[in-house]
């Protein structure tokens, strides 16, 4: 009696682990990790001085912990059938478009990780084209670039008919939707732990119906696509229609209706956020503010330093910007263009053969950062100039920035992080430090080594 019993309890228990619980299980626990771990990494001092922050960026992980709650009560308390299918489709929805509501919605939080993105691949490219003087330990021959422009945030301008052709659509994914590369370089762990964990519970539900799965998923994919088609649809739309309206503002502008002009883009900002990013639009504001005699101090300043800049008057675009900045401080592009004309200037002390001041060019990099924190192109730019200057320890220090700052990227840069580490080997070498020298070579040429040893020793 005792033994049947057991046995009894024994085949219902295992019974209990069938596989669409075992399933579900499994995505309730990757939901709630994606709960737990971060969606978006950027580094912190960066955020705080353009003036924002991932709260909204991370706050979505809210309703994935709701549904992480239900997968785990329909594992251990009711049958899976009852589980609702539709409101699991559901959550699916903000995991697909958190780039787009990044990308359009937090604009300062896009332009960060696209000039983070883009620093990256041109030192990449630089370290690529000058391997061999790189390599050479006094670095006297070696030329650092000039930074580029800032990238505007507003990515989907429509320029003229061929946007509407089907080969140009890959740029609605791109930058229409988000799905572009320098927004993945900082994803976070919790944003694909959602999204493997919603397709696995989906896929558990499905698993319950047996028979009837491919009937059920039929009945939800009538509800479902209309709701898709109208969400793409109105996304699509408001890009094309913002568009629109902004190449009204400058047919207005060329006629001389100067205060609609101005009337339309300060609504226009509010609605359609990356048009605070882009260059054209302001520079067209401005010089409608100044038409009417109602001019904006910092939007002035910002056109008078992109005149200089365009001049290569960087000192004096400098000044203008930085006026511009104190103004209104949280207008991100404005930090953009005054970090690369800092950057500018020093590269032209640091490049110039005849007057070569690698110390003032170091100088002038070490004043990027309490703009740009962690700027990528002048790390990498300070620490090539304090080893001309001879300045290994310093170069060391600003190596280990550099590995410290790469940990943000879902893939560090390898001739970045390798450069990182010839740098500290040197300053290990002329420490006399024979055995941490070995260390710090292997470190350079094999990626493998990078975490067998920390870099704040």
């Amino acid at each position: 009696m005792n033994q049947s019993y057991w046995t009894y309890r024994f085949f219902a228990f295992t019974n209990w682990f069938n596989r669409e619980r075992v399933t579900l299980l499994i995505g309730s626990i990757l939901l709630l990790l994606g709960a737990i771990y971060p969606w978006y990494r950027l580094p912190p001092e960066t955020l705080e001085a353009f003036g924002t922050n991932l709260f909204w960026a991370n706050a979505v992980r809210v309703p994935l912990a709701l549904c992480a709650i239900a997968g785990f009560t329909y594992t251990f308390v009711f049958h899976v059938r009852q589980a609702p299918r539709l409101v699991f489709w559901g959550a699916l929805i903000p995991i697909l478009l958190f780039p787009y509501f990044i990308t359009t919605w937090s604009p300062a939080v896009s332009f960060i990780a696209a000039e983070y993105y883009n620093q990256g691949e041109k030192v990449s490219s630089h370290v690529d084209k000058n391997f061999s003087e790189v390599q050479a330990q006094w670095k006297q021959n070696i030329v650092l670039d000039n930074p580029d422009v800032p990238t505007s945030s507003f990515g989907i301008k429509i320029e003229d008919s061929r946007f509407f052709q089907l080969p140009s659509w890959d740029k609605v994914i791109l930058e229409g939707f988000g799905y572009k590369n320098s927004f993945f370089a900082f994803i976070g762990q919790g944003w694909s732990f959602s999204l493997i964990g919603v397709l696995i519970c989906l896929m558990a539900l499905y698993l319950a119906c047996e028979q009837q799965g491919i009937n059920s998923l039929t009945k939800d994919m009538k509800i479902l696509m209309p709701v898709s088609l109208l969400l793409f649809s109105a996304i699509l739309g408001s890009h094309i229609y913002f568009n629109i309206v902004n190449y009204q503002l400058n047919v207005q502008f060329a006629k001389g209706e100067y205060s609609q002009v101005v009337n339309t883009s300060q609504v226009l900002t509010k609605l359609y956020p990356p048009l605070q990013g882009d260059e054209e639009f302001l520079e067209r504001l401005a010089r409608a503010e100044l038409y009417t005699n109602v001019p904006e101090p910092g939007l002035i300043n910002f056109i008078q330093g992109l005149e200089n800049y365009k001049d290569s008057n960087f000192l004096e675009a400098e000044n203008y910007f930085q006026t511009s900045l104190e103004i209104q401080p949280n207008r991100f592009l404005v930090r953009g263009y005054l970090v690369a004309a800092t950057l500018n200037r020093g590269v032209n002390y640091f490049n110039e053969p005849n007057t070569r001041n690698a110390g003032t060019a170091a100088d002038i990099f070490e004043q990027s950062f309490s703009i740009f924190p962690g700027h990528v192109e002048a790390l990498y730019d300070l620490m090539l100039a304090r080893v001309v200057n001879g300045e290994f320890q310093k170069s060391a220090e600003v190596a280990k920035k550099i590995i410290d700052g790469q940990k943000y990227f879902q893939e560090p840069g390898i001739g970045l992080m390798g450069q990182a580490y010839v740098h500290l080997t040197w300053d290990e070498y002329n420490k006399g430090n024979i055995s941490k020298t070995w260390e710090r070579y292997r470190q350079s040429v094999n990626t493998k080594a990078w975490d067998e040893s920390g870099v704040e020793e």
